[in-house]
């Protein structure tokens, strides 16, 4: 595998890769017992909550579900675009 295509973004994961992701991801969606509308549900209230300290680039927003050693976890990667404004870092 050419590590330039890798870099330019060529490189295709294989189909069977993709399977076993997408498969993965139907496993640990049933095992927590957390329907995807409540997943959706959940991800809304989080952007809400984060946007009003922070702008968020909503499109790279990406909330999943994890499962490792017997627990299932909640994973955010919420790419963060500025501060608002008018927002220090001692709210207490």
């Amino acid at each position: 595998m050419n590590i330039l295509s890798r870099l330019f973004g060529k490189y295709r994961k294989p189909s069977k890769v993709v399977a076993k992701e997408r498969l993965r991801l139907v496993l640990i969606h049933d095992r927590s017992g957390i329907p995807p509308e409540l997943l959706n549900i959940i991800k809304n209230e989080i952007i809400t909550i984060i946007s009003k300290h922070v702008r968020v680039d909503r499109e790279g927003i990406e909330i999943n579900l994890s499962h490792t050693k017997g627990r299932t976890k909640l994973v955010a990667n919420i790419p963060i675009v500025s501060a608002r404004r008018g927002h220090t870092a001692d709210h207490r």
